[in-house]
């Protein structure tokens, strides 16, 4: 009989609709993934369970995300988990190039601050969260996948079945007390927060920025002018998570808080 850990990484599994590789760590699944893989299993056995991952850019959200849904699939041996990404809201590149925001005495373009709170269509990600939280007996609710690929956002590229009982909702401004993200807050059951130290999110947000085609020097000043306001953004204004990840870089964990059992 295979082993959990054999099922686990019986195939690849790739990240944002690339080929970029989701890696397991054999010690961190064990201290950290699977006993909380197993405390929302207990939830979602009685009803859908819908669980907020916020935190600053460059944490690793979606690949911590992708990786705890590949380990409750793993213990559950069928598919009960999907992770919803917060960037399939991105609104289209083509609606951010036509578009500005006025900040203080100057006139950007919405393509220039891609990833802040603005170039979001908050009332369609709420929407869509409401829908599934409402949980109606054989609905299917589709929802837009952001491709690292394409630098956009596709519609409709994914879809939540009455066979998800387990959502993770992943992206930045889920946990925020400001309107319109505090409206999502009630409608959650759990909710994790990833932080980090701040230089090695930085770090690594440019490096994330460099892998997608940027130049160093564009990827630089796209980190000083939107990254860096994002994540002050993040980490003074999201409230209270019932757990706190602490990475030590956007791939590994440092602790859990509360520690799980």
């Amino acid at each position: 009989m295979d082993s959990f850990w054999e099922r686990l990484t019986a195939a690849p599994r790739y990240l944002d609709q690339t080929n970029r590789l989701l890696e397991f760590n054999r010690d961190e699944v064990e201290r950290f993934y699977r006993p909380l893989a197993q405390t929302l299993l207990k939830l979602a056995a009685t009803h859908r369970c819908l669980v907020a991952v916020a935190g600053p850019p460059a944490v690793g959200k979606s690949a911590f995300a992708a990786a705890l849904a590949a380990v409750v699939n793993t213990l559950a041996d069928k598919e009960i988990s999907l992770v919803i990404g917060l960037d399939g809201w991105h609104y289209p590149n083509a609606y951010l190039d036509t578009h500005t925001l006025q900040r203080g005495a100057q006139t950007l373009s919405l393509r220039s601050l891609k990833g802040a709170p603005e170039t979001f269509d908050a009332p369609a990600a709420l929407a869509t969260l409401a829908a599934v939280r409402a949980d109606a007996p054989g609905a299917e609710t589709p929802f837009p996948v952001y491709s690292r690929a394409l630098h956009d956002s596709i519609p409709d590229a994914g879809c939540v079945t009455p066979a998800h009982r387990l959502l993770l909702f992943e992206g930045n401004y889920w946990l925020l007390d400001q309107p319109p993200w505090n409206a999502a807050q009630p409608l959650f059951d759990r909710s994790i927060f990833l932080t980090g130290e701040p230089v090695s999110l930085l770090a690594g947000l440019r490096e994330r920025l460099v892998r997608g085609g940027r130049s160093p020097t564009d990827a630089d000043a796209h980190t000083q002018a939107v990254d860096l306001p994002n994540m002050r953004l993040v980490l003074e204004h999201s409230l209270p998570a019932d757990w706190t990840v602490t990475k030590a870089d956007s791939r590994h964990i440092l602790r859990i808080d509360p520690p799980l059992e």
